[in-house]
Order: C-alpha cells, then structure tokens, then sequence
C-alpha cells in the first residue's frame, strides 16, 4: 500500500480521536461548572445532584449502534479493497477491514446477549 495513503489513514484517525477527547473534556469541564455553582450558591438540590452523578453508570446502549457502524466501516473498507483491483492491495485492504468487522460483530453479539439475558429476568 502507497505510504501516502498510510498516513493520511493514521492522521485521520489521530484527528477523530482527539476531537473525541476533547469533546468529552469539554462535556466534563461544563459539568463540574454547573456543580460549582450550585454549591456556591448554597442550592438545595447539591446533595441530590451529587448523588445522582455518582449513581450515573455507563450503560452500555450504544453497543448496538457502535456495532452497526463498525461493521459497516468494515464492509465498506472491503468494497474499497475489491474496487482497487491490485491483488496486493486487495489483501492488505481486506486484512485491515477485519478488525472493525470482528469488533463490531462482537459488540452486536454482546448487545444481543444483554438484551436476550435482560428479557429473562
């Protein structure tokens, strides 16, 4: 594969994840402010705001969107592989449109298996 199209790949992805990042800080920093205030003004809602945010779990419902996605990030990376038409490349395209595929295929099966398993109880 071309080193040009390696790297455009590598900085892409590094541009996605920072973004990610900084969008969660961002999220965080706005949450902390609205605590700061509301202890500052002495509301009486702290206590149970505080209680709520440390109630707060990840639950896990976009496992099921996350999966979808992957698996179509994946698909499409295969369908990029077959146009291109170089064996070569055909391999390398397909080698790395695996791990999403895989990924999201596991996060579908997990999504199926907690709901499959919340339906028993």
């Amino acid at each position: 594969m071309n080193e040009d199209v390696l790297i455009a790949i590598a900085f892409a992805t590094a541009v996605v994840m920072i973004l990610g990042h900084v969008a969660r800080v961002m999220r965080t920093n706005a949450l902390q402010k609205t605590i700061r205030e509301a202890i500052r003004s002495n509301s009486g809602l702290t206590a149970g705001l505080l209680d709520k945010i440390d109630e707060q779990q990840p639950s896990g419902n976009a496992d099921d969107r996350t999966g979808l996605i992957l698996v179509a990030l994946g698909a499409a990376l295969f369908g990029y592989a077959m146009i291109v038409g170089n064996a070569e490349d055909f391999r390398e395209i397909a080698g790395i449109a695996l791990f999403p595929i895989f990924v999201g295929a596991a996060l579908l099966a997990r999504f199926a298996y907690l709901a499959r398993r919340s339906g028993q109880q």
